[in-house]
């Protein structure tokens, strides 16, 4: 079949060349046969695939169709809310909001009521008249003497590096204006994260970049130089990440341009892999010496950890030496399989790491049984876009919300799904200048701002619906979901809520 093919492709060609003898204009027809022929020789004599191989030009057909397959299926196949990971409906409703344009829809909802996993609030007979919310919440423990108001809703984890500095520029700027944080990744602490002037979360990985010896330890006089700065405001330590828990990061080559090395300290255009385990502590008690260290070494800011919940028992273990030790981190945030990342492992991504639901639950659960409550604030990262992802998150225990893909779609984000190639067309996750140039610094940021102005007006008129007076009234019975065609439960009810008392 291949050498009848590729013959074809030549006899086609060389019957072209006759006929452009006798009529002149056919010659331009090589313009597209020329290319075509070529690539089919390409396909033809190369070794590496397969199909491309015995099948010249359609092979290379066939591949184009199956890298860009998910291009024609959200746009033009796909219900509004069938996308992954977002659905159009979803990426719609940040777009309005990133616009601060039309937020109503018209002639009803898209979604489907009866299908079974949907939520909604249980709405008040008697709605709040004009309740004037508190979004923001203290962060900071007893042995805190920089507490932080955070707001509620804040940019989670993003590194520069696995995004562009136009991207990181943006979100910062859009997180001045309306005072909010911004988590600056593992990656280190660039200028474009300084410049803006917006409020920092600073993310220490097991590569310590930004406060890094050169064998890859820790350094406490580099970690303390930017820990004092006036912008960094929490310092949150990484244990594990939900789309890679226990895998370490990654950072491709492609991306890992000279400025970007030069804030890591490391090699630039090398893959960078940051090892799964923390060289600093082994154990509960040496990693709550260490988050002691950090409070010392950045003068009493909050320090926090983020994980994806994996051994349960090793949670409960923390919470026992905290008890034990007295000693504790000032806020923990939990992060679920389904979140996102520029790069993942494959057998990570998919199969590792805790559902950020029953995560948060068994944390939140876990923290009110050991009398923790008030001493350590709890922060939830996964597929935050709405509203209402917010208002259920904090009915189930979470007192903080990280949005990285939300924001990202407020950036321009198409969800091409090219994070990890440097090809991003969107400028948002790539190094490429020219592609960076697409991102205005000055457009994006307003639309990240809109956006997180009006996703908490939408939580205000949530509450409002739902007959609260306060923030901290919400519940999990204000929360119902579809089980099956005639079940429905509350949220109250599939997690039942524990109290102090209880061990």
């Amino acid at each position: 079949m291949r050498y009848k093919l590729f013959g074809s492709y030549i006899a086609v060609a060389v019957l072209l060349a006759w006929a452009s003898l006798h009529v002149p204009w056919l010659w331009l027809s090589f313009v597209v046969v020329v290319p075509v022929l070529l690539l089919g020789a390409f396909d033809f004599f190369q070794h590496d695939n397969n199909v491309r191989r015995n099948f010249p030009l359609f092979g290379t057909i066939n591949d184009l169709m199956m890298k860009q397959r998910h291009v024609p299926q959200e746009l033009l196949l796909q219900t509004s809310w069938e996308g992954r990971p977002f659905s159009h409906l979803q990426q719609r409703l940040v777009l309005k909001r990133a616009g601060d344009s039309l937020t109503n829809e018209p002639f009803g909802t898209e979604k489907d009521y009866h299908a079974a996993g949907h939520d909604w609030l249980v709405h008040s007979l008697y709605p709040a008249a004009d309740g004037e919310y508190e979004l923001r919440v203290n962060v900071g423990g007893p042995d805190c003497a920089q507490p932080y108001s955070a707001s509620i809703l804040n940019v989670a984890a993003m590194s520069f590096g696995s995004i562009s500095a136009n991207a990181v520029r943006a979100l910062c700027g859009g997180a001045k204006r309306e005072n909010f944080a911004v988590n600056t990744g593992e990656g280190g602490i660039a200028d474009h994260h300084w410049e803006p002037g917006s409020d920092l979360i600073w993310q220490i990985g097991t590569a310590y970049f930004g406060c890094r010896t050169e064998d890859g330890g820790f350094d406490p006089e580099a970690f303390a130089e930017h820990a004092k700065r006036e912008s960094v405001k929490m310092i949150e330590i990484k244990i594990s990440q939900g789309a890679k828990p226990g895998f370490g990061a990654i950072l491709p080559a492609s991306k890992n341009t000279e400025e970007v090395a030069r804030y890591r300290g490391i090699d630039p255009h090398t893959d960078v892999h940051s090892p799964p385990e923390h060289r600093e502590f082994s154990c509960a008690e040496e990693l709550l010496d260490f988050i002691h260290r950090l409070r010392e070494l950045s003068g009493g800011k909050p320090i926090g950890i983020k994980f994806c919940l994996g051994q349960r028992d090793e949670f409960v273990e923390l919470c026992d030496t905290i008890k034990k030790t007295g000693r504790a981190p000032d806020f923990i945030a939990v992060a679920g399989g389904e979140g996102g990342s520029g790069a993942a492992h494959l057998d990570s991504v998919h199969h590792v790491g805790g559902p950020t639901e029953e995560s948060l639950v068994f944390v939140h659960d876990t923290r009110i049984a050991n009398g923790l409550r008030d001493r350590i604030t709890l922060f939830v990262a996964g597929k935050v876009i709405s509203g209402f992802d917010i208002v259920r998150y904090l009915a189930l225990g979470a007192d903080v919300c990280y949005a990285a893909r939300g924001m990202m779609f407020a950036l321009g984000c198409v969800q091409s799904l090219k994070c990890n190639t440097d090809h991003c067309p969107t400028g948002i996750t790539t190094m490429d200048r020219s592609r960076v140039a697409g991102l205005v610094v000055s457009d994006k940021q307003e639309k990240v701002a809109n956006y997180h102005r009006n996703t908490l007006e939408g939580v205000r008129s949530l509450l409002k619906a739902a007959g609260l007076d306060r923030r901290t009234d919400l519940r999990r019975n204000h929360i119902e979901r579809r089980l099956g065609p005639a079940e429905i439960r509350s949220l109250a009810t599939l997690y039942p809520e524990v109290s102090s008392s209880q061990t």
